[in-house]
């Protein structure tokens, strides 16, 4: 079964696709004026409930197996980072006993289900790094989430 979903994301000030095959299988970020919502998968409504502030995870399985091993161990430890909260991509290496920091950002760069596996999260040593996404949406997404920790405390 395939789906796509087309939700709004105020806070990013951009239109999100999501693909369901299976399991979720993309999630892409769009800049446009106007799209057509629709909302059927489980991951659209996690999503938008993850915007407001009013989820920290979202639960939909991935599928991972397309990508190298390699890949998909940092993916699978990124998933491990908590909300509001960042880590270093040399820590990240560190977390599963690599010393390859840039293979790491370049693992990352291909994350399919970005905010699902929060590659947001991880940052450079000396700013925010990159993001395959843009460093704006980036930095958009550390704040929200800052934001609604601190709403929470």
């Amino acid at each position: 079964m395939k789906d796509t979903d087309i939700i709004f994301s105020p806070a990013l000030d951009r239109y999100i696709e999501i693909r369901f095959d299976r399991c979720l299988s993309s999630i892409r970020f769009i800049n446009s004026r106007e799209l057509a919502l629709k909302r059927t998968l489980k991951a659209s409504f996690e999503l938008e409930e993850y915007f407001r502030g009013e989820r920290t995870k979202v639960s939909c399985d991935v599928d991972l197996s397309g990508m190298s091993d390699f890949t998909q161990r940092v993916l699978e430890e990124t998933k491990k980072i908590e909300y509001g909260t960042v880590v270093t991509y040399s820590e990240l290496a560190r977390r599963i006993g690599s010393r390859a920091v840039r293979a790491v950002g370049s693992a990352l760069s291909r994350n399919p289900v970005p905010i699902i596996v929060p590659c947001h999260r991880v940052v450079a040593k000396d700013g925010f790094g990159g993001y395959s996404c843009g460093v704006d949406i980036k930095i958009k997404l550390l704040k929200l989430e800052r934001k609604h920790l601190s709403n929470n405390l």
